[in-house]
């Protein structure tokens, strides 16, 4: 079950919290890629066993998931500060 956290920073500081938490999905992107490359190479090889690959595709599957929702919150995030920077911009225009 995934929840929110709600945290505060300074506004100039959002984009590298985001960076941060790119890094996440990063881990897991990053694991995917090395694993579908060992699994494909198994599989060309005639070395793999069914039984694992079908459990590493599940595991890379969730962790597909886990980094898509990490980039997900950043998009959201960045989105936010994007508006908040014309709302600022705007403000001072008027």
């Amino acid at each position: 079950m995934r929840v929110k956290i709600a945290y505060t920073v300074e506004l100039e500081e959002v984009e590298k919290e985001v960076s941060e938490i790119m890094t996440r999905a990063l881990g897991d992107l990053d694991f995917c890629y090395q694993e579908t490359i060992n699994l494909q190479n198994s599989i060309d090889t005639g070395t793999n066993n069914l039984e694992e690959s079908i459990e590493t595709i599940n595991i890379m599957r969730n962790k597909l998931m886990r980094a898509d929702q990490v980039l997900e919150d950043c998009y959201l995030i960045l989105q936010g500060l994007d508006q908040t920077k014309k709302q600022i911009e705007e403000n001072e225009n008027v």
